[in-house]
């Protein structure tokens, strides 16, 4: 009963973080929610509602290190002024600071909920088919010019032209931040289960 209702209040907050997200979006005039950290936060919750560990860990695979790096630069580029991505936007107003804040820390936050659970195969086999599903929208309902999860383009992300980089797109994301990401989860289980509280 207590675990049915920790994961009923996971997936409210969750869902809570991607109405944020909308209505940033919305009240910012930037109607593409087709970049993984606008939509993560649905999964998330989903998981978290139907008490799968193993999907809410894929999503996490795929997030984590690139939803740590924005924040960093973000955070960077409030300090500083300079942008050293080009799909960092120019802060216009506290709420749109705080949200952008609160939406990049939607995988970190879940992983802060499911440490304690071991990642498998499973978890890999999820990121996967999560990662054909965001190449597939990537393909069909967006374009280079808007650099969306550098699928189509890797051009506002390295200073150099990759061949083939959208037909290796999958491969490279899942080897660059899946298995990474897999194997932090993994270190992170193993050190919480090896403490002695």
């Amino acid at each position: 009963m207590k675990e049915n209702r920790k994961y009923m209040i996971l997936g409210i907050c969750f869902l809570f973080i991607q109405i944020v997200a909308i209505v940033r979006n919305i009240f910012s005039d930037y109607y593409n929610f087709f970049w993984f950290c606008d939509f993560a936060s649905l999964p998330l919750a989903i998981g978290f509602f139907m008490k799968k560990d193993d999907f809410v860990k894929s999503i996490i695979n795929i997030g984590l290190i690139a939803q740590l790096i924005y924040i960093s630069f973000f955070i960077y580029k409030l300090i500083s002024g300079t942008s050293a991505l080009e799909t960092i936007p120019t802060v216009t107003n506290v709420f749109y600071t705080s949200s952008s804040i609160l939406i990049h820390l939607s995988t970190p936050l879940a992983l802060l909920f499911t440490y304690k659970t071991k990642p498998r195969i499973k978890t890999l086999f999820l990121s996967l088919m999560f990662l054909f599903g965001m190449y597939v929208v990537a393909l069909f309902f967006t374009t280079p010019d808007k650099g969306i999860n550098y699928i189509l383009s890797s051009r506002t992300l390295i200073p150099f032209v990759v061949p083939h980089y959208t037909e290796l797109w999958v491969m490279l994301a899942f080897l660059i931040v899946v298995l990474p990401t897999q194997l932090i989860q993994y270190l992170i289980y193993k050190k919480s289960s090896n403490t002695i509280i």
